[in-house]
């Protein structure tokens, strides 16, 4: 794995008012690396994406994005250069086919003119690349069902899939397991593992085993502010995040085992 950041955010600020949701956020992404962020509700994970994929625009700081300065970029340029984003609210077209849904990402990407009049998929490129798509998400079974008609995972995973259509270098993914049940769960995260070979991840996730599953390296956000960031061992025994989150989200049993152990090692 390189050790030069493909993403970069640097002392990040965004106020709303007295609220000051990013407070100088620092944060890195490396080639092929899941890095995610955790934190309770209301810490700013969701703002702080919603900075870095273009959907809001931060007061201080600044994205660098493989060595360009992406600070004040549309949402569109950012999707261009590489970076997607997956949304926490899944946002699809419902009444079209899970084929045509993926079909009609991978057309604006390509920059072909959409034609509502006659099916995506009878462009030749574009179907063929709509089926590899589907393929890769195990949805070829599904593709001619319309995506209303789509289990919640399975939506889920059709969502990861729209933003695999636009080719990103950097995925952007915003509570991917919310509402998802175990077996789902379990897909998802077969899913997004097999991801780290053509892009890096910065994965928001409030189930904290799949945080652990997944991470090589997790960032701890509390009222906005970074309080700790590294590989997730030196997370879970960390006494800072023990005290501000971990021991809510942990079993009670991993949370003392995980107390136990970080007053241990702060002492030694």
């Amino acid at each position: 794995m390189s050790t030069t950041p493909l993403l970069r955010v640097e002392t990040l600020v965004k106020n709303f008012g007295a609220l000051r949701a990013t407070d100088h956020v620092s944060f890195d992404l490396l080639p092929g690396e899941i890095h995610a962020l955790i934190g309770p509700n209301g810490a700013g994970k969701t703002s702080f994406v919603a900075q870095v994929s273009g959907h809001l625009t931060p007061d201080a700081g600044r994205i660098v994005f493989d060595g360009t300065d992406l600070t004040h970029t549309s949402v569109y340029q950012r999707v261009a250069s590489g970076l997607a984003r997956s949304f926490q609210i899944t946002r699809l077209f419902k009444s079209f086919t899970v084929r045509d849904n993926i079909a009609l990402s991978v057309q604006a990407r390509s920059g072909s003119s959409l034609s509502f009049w006659r099916p995506v998929t009878s462009e030749t490129a574009l179907a063929r690349e709509a089926e590899s798509i589907l393929e890769r998400l195990a949805l070829r079974e599904r593709a001619d069902a319309l995506a209303s008609e789509l289990s919640h995972g399975e939506q889920r995973v059709l969502e990861i899939g729209l933003a695999l259509a636009t080719r990103p270098r950097v995925l952007l993914l915003d509570e991917p397991m919310a509402g998802v049940g175990p077996d789902e769960s379990k897909r998802l995260v077969a899913l997004i593992s097999s991801l780290r070979a053509e892009c890096a991840i910065l994965l928001v996730e409030h189930d904290m085993d799949v945080v652990f599953q997944l991470a090589d390296r997790i960032t701890v956000l509390v009222n906005g502010a970074v309080i700790a960031s590294g590989p997730p061992e030196a997370i879970r025994n960390d006494p800072q995040v023990v005290a501000a989150y971990l021991g809510d989200e942990l079993d009670p049993h991993d949370a003392a085992d995980a107390s136990t152990a970080a007053t241990e090692a702060s002492r030694g």
